[in-house]
């Protein structure tokens, strides 16, 4: 079985990632520059992962997206804690499919998760269940999506990333770009406060 793996560099789509490698050949890691405030971050880090493991890896720009409000988004003028993008992951997860079916490959990975979900709808098992659904028309040969953390919250995302041996400070999962992670987004927060409960600083 074959799949194609969207990956940020972050904590949950690396894990995700490297878990479905147990069972899954991934011929293609797929990291979107939507004009996100951490993309060069996410591409320099995604790019080293699959140097790394021998997965190939390809950047796709998608920069119509900088016409849509979100926090989350270069030059926006909205507050970083408002990281809502519009059906960012519909979007990601078509196009994922779109490579998937063209490849031969019969899954999509990403890194949805419990917890994200919680905040997040488009992060729920609920919506990869209607992909799922969806994908069955909209591809011939029924690629389906998988998480592979999608039952974990972040702690059982950090304990799961360390028995795989990943590297937790080669990860990037903060929403601004710079030297180091801001450490006051809400994914840092979150972050943070599942590595305390582990014993990480």
């Amino acid at each position: 079985m074959k799949a194609v793996t969207l990956l940020s560099g972050g904590l949950d789509s690396v894990t995700s990632m490297l878990l479905a490698q147990r069972d899954i050949k991934i011929i293609l890691a797929l990291t979107i520059d939507y004009g996100q405030r951490a993309r060069f971050n996410e591409i320099q880090v995604s790019s080293k992962l699959c140097e790394m493991h021998a997965i190939k890896h390809m950047v796709v720009r998608l920069p119509f997206m900088l016409d849509i409000q979100s926090g989350l988004l270069e030059g926006s003028g909205m507050n970083i804690d408002s990281p809502w993008v519009p059906n960012r992951n519909g979007l990601f997860i078509n196009l994922a499919a779109a490579y998937a079916e063209s490849l031969g490959a019969e899954y999509v990975i990403c890194g949805f998760n419990a917890e994200e979900a919680i905040d997040f709808p488009d992060n729920s098992a609920e919506y990869v269940g209607s992909l799922n659904q969806a994908l069955e028309y909209s591809t011939l040969n029924h690629v389906k999506v998988i998480s592979y953390v999608q039952d974990m919250n972040k702690l059982e995302i950090i304990k799961t990333a360390l028995t795989l041996g990943i590297d937790l400070n080669s990860l990037w999962s903060c929403y601004e770009g710079g030297e180091h992670p801001c450490g006051k987004c809400p994914s840092c927060i979150r972050t943070k406060e599942a590595l305390k409960k582990v014993g990480i600083k």
